[in-house]
C-alpha cells in the first residue's frame, strides 16, 4: 500500500476533519485572535462557516476550494485560520511541498499552534517523512492543552510507528535477470507478399511455414519504489520454409526502459520512456539499423478504466537505398502519438474491451514513401472459465495512409499509392502457469490499395509458446 496514501485516506476524512474541528472550533478561533497580527483583520466563526469553501471541501472539490480560500485571503490576508486551511487544502490536492511550507510559515509566527502541528504531521506522514512526522505529533501529545487534538495526535503518531516498523521490515526486491520469450510455428498464405494481380508477379506460389522466435532478456539496473529502470537485449528471427527462404530475417538489439509513478494533484500516472536499437538482417545480409524513442503515460480518469497515451520517433537507415535514393531511398523518420483507452467491465479487472487511435507519418529521403496516416483499432480481451484458465481476444483494425510524394516505377501500375488495410486478430490462450502459456490464433490482412502492387491479402494461423523466466 502507498505510504503516502495510508493516513486518513477514506472519503469520509474531509467530512471528519470538519466535523472534529467543529467540536474544538471556538478554542481554534480564540487562538486565532490571540496570534494574529496586531491590527489584522480576522475572518468570523459565521463568515467562513457560511461561505463557499467548507460546502466545497466536504463535497471534496479541492481546487475550488483552494480558489474559495484564495478569495478570502485578499479581504483577510493575514487570518492564520484561512492559511491553515489554505495548507490542509493544498495536502489534499497532493501538492505536499506546498502544504508543508505553508504549516512551516504559520508555525514561524505562531510555534505553539497545535492544529498546526498536528497537521504538519499529517501532511509529512502521507509525504512518507515518518520521524518528522512523529516529531510533530509527539509535541501535540505532550504540548497540546486541547485533548481532543492530544488524542488525535497519539492515535497518529501510533500509525506512524506502526508504518515505520513495517517499512524498516520489507524487504528489498532483489535485482536479478529475467528472460521473456516466445516461439512457435505459423501457417502464412503469402510471405513474400505478391500481389492480388497475378498480372503483377511472375511468381504463382504463395503460401508457405513460418518459424518465430522473439527473445528479450532484461535486468533491472534501477529499482525503487516508484521508479525502475531496465536494461535489455532483444532478439527477434523469422524462418520460412525453401519457398521463401530468401526473406529469412535475424534482428539483434538492446533497449533501455524506464517506468516512474508519479502523482498529478490526487491522480496516480505512470510515466514511461524507452530507447531500442536494432540491427535488422536478411539470412547473412545486412538489412537496416533502427534507432527508437518512445514516451508514455498511463492514468485513469473514471472509474474502472486507463488512459494509456503515447508518442513514438525512430530513424532507419537501410542498406539498399534502391534504383533512384530520391525516389526510392526509405532512409529517414518515422513517428506517431496515440491513445488507447481501455473500458473494465468486471470488478477483478480481467475482462475488458479497448479503442485506439493513432496518426502516424513518415518523412524518407525517397519521396516514395513520404506518409501521413491515421490507425484505428477496437478488441476485446477476457477470460473463458468454463474451459479453464484460458483467455480469449478478439480485434480489428484499419490502417489508412496516403502517399503524396508517390510516383509508380513500373508502367503496369501508375496509380498512385494509397493504403487502405484492414485486418482482424482472434486468439485462444491458454494459462498452464504464471509464466508459460501456449496461444493459438488466426490473423487476416486485407491490404487494399489503389496501386495494384501493394494490393494484396494474407491469412496467418498458428501456435506459439509464450514464456518468461
Amino acid at each position: 500500500m502507498n505510504e503516502r496514501r495510508i493516513f486518513l485516506r477514506r472519503p469520509l476524512f474531509a467530512w471528519l476533519v470538519f466535523l472534529f474541528l467543529s467540536l474544538v472550533g471556538s478554542a481554534d478561533l480564540a487562538v486565532q485572535n490571540a496570534f494574529a497580527k496586531e491590527g489584522a483583520a480576522l475572518v468570523s466563526k459565521d463568515e467562513f462557516i457560511s461561505g463557499d469553501f467548507p460546502k466545497l471541501f466536504r463535497a471534496r472539490q479541492f481546487q475550488k476550494a483552494l480558489d474559495a480560500l484564495d478569495i478570502l485571503l485578499k479581504k483577510y490576508p493575514d487570518d492564520p485560520l484561512i492559511l491553515r486551511y489554505r495548507a490542509l487544502t493544498l495536502d489534499k490536492l497532493g501538492r505536499r511541498r506546498e502544504s508543508i511550507s505553508a504549516y512551516k510559515e504559520i508555525l514561524s509566527q505562531n510555534p505553539h499552534h497545535a492544529p498546526t502541528h498536528l497537521f504538519l504531521g499529517l501532511a509529512y506522514a502521507r509525504d512518507g517523512k515518518l520521524s518528522q512526522a512523529e516529531e510533530e505529533l509527539r509535541w501535540v501529545v505532550e504540548n497540546s492543552g486541547s485533548e481532543n487534538y492530544r488524542h488525535w495526535a497519539q492515535a497518529q503518531m501510533t500509525r506512524v510507528r506502526v508504518l515505520g516498523k513495517k517499512k524498516a521490515a520489507v524487504k528489498r526486491v532483489e535485482k536479478r535477470p529475467y528472460l521473456i520469450g516466445k516461439t512457435g510455428v505459423y501457417y502464412d498464405s503469402n510471405p513474400l507478399l505478391i500481389p492480388g494481380d497475378s498480372n503483377l508477379s511472375s511468381r504463382s506460389e504463395k503460401d508457405g511455414a513460418d518459424f518465430p522466435v522473439d527473445l528479450s532478456i532484461g535486468y533491472p539496473v534501477l529499482l525503487e519504489k516508484d521508479i525502475r529502470v531496465d536494461a535489455l537485449y532483444v532478439g527477434q528471427a523469422l524462418l520460412h520454409d525453401r519457398g521463401a527462404s530468401q526473406i529469412d530475417f535475424n534482428s539483434q538489439g538492446f533497449a533501455l526502459d524506464a517506468k516512474k509513478r508519479s502523482f498529478l494533484g490526487e491522480r496516480a500516472v505512470l510515466f514511461g520512456a524507452r530507447y531500442d536499437f536494432k540491427s535488422n538482417w536478411l539470412r547473412s545480409d545486412f538489412f537496416s539499423t533502427v534507432n527508437r524513442f518512445l514516451l508514455s503515460g498511463e492514468t485513469s480518469f473514471w472509474k474502472k478504466t486507463k488512459t494509456h497515451i503515447y508518442g513514438r520517433l525512430s530513424y532507419s537507415n537501410y542498406d539498399n537505398d534502391g534504383s533512384i535514393s530520391s525516389t526510392t531511398s526509405r532512409d529517414g523518420y518515422r513517428g506517431g502519438l496515440g491513445v488507447v483507452q481501455y473500458f473494465y467491465t468486471a470488478a477483478d479487472f480481467r475482462s475488458y474491451f479497448f479503442a485506439k487511435e493513432e496518426i502516424s507519418f513518415a518523412d524518407t529521403r525517397g519521396n516514395n514513401f513520404n506518409r501521413g496516416g491515421s490507425l484505428t483499432r477496437l478488441g476485446v480481451h477476457g477470460p473463458l472459465d468454463f474451459l479453464g484458465p484460458m483467455t480469449f481476444d478478439v480485434s480489428t483494425g484499419f490502417d489508412y495512409g496516403t502517399y503524396p510524394d508517390f510516383s509508380s516505377l513500373s508502367t503496369l501500375d501508375l496509380n498512385e499509392r494509397r493504403d487502405l488495410r484492414f485486418d482482424f486478430y482472434t486468439d485462444l490462450t491458454y494459462h498452464w502457469k504464471p509464466n508459460l502459456a501456449t496461444r493459438t490464433f488466426y490473423r487476416y490482412i486485407n491490404s487494399n490499395n489503389d496501386n495494384g502492387f501493394y494490393d494484396r491479402e494474407r491469412h496467418i494461423a498458428g501456435v506459439e509458446v509464450v514464456f518468461s523466466v
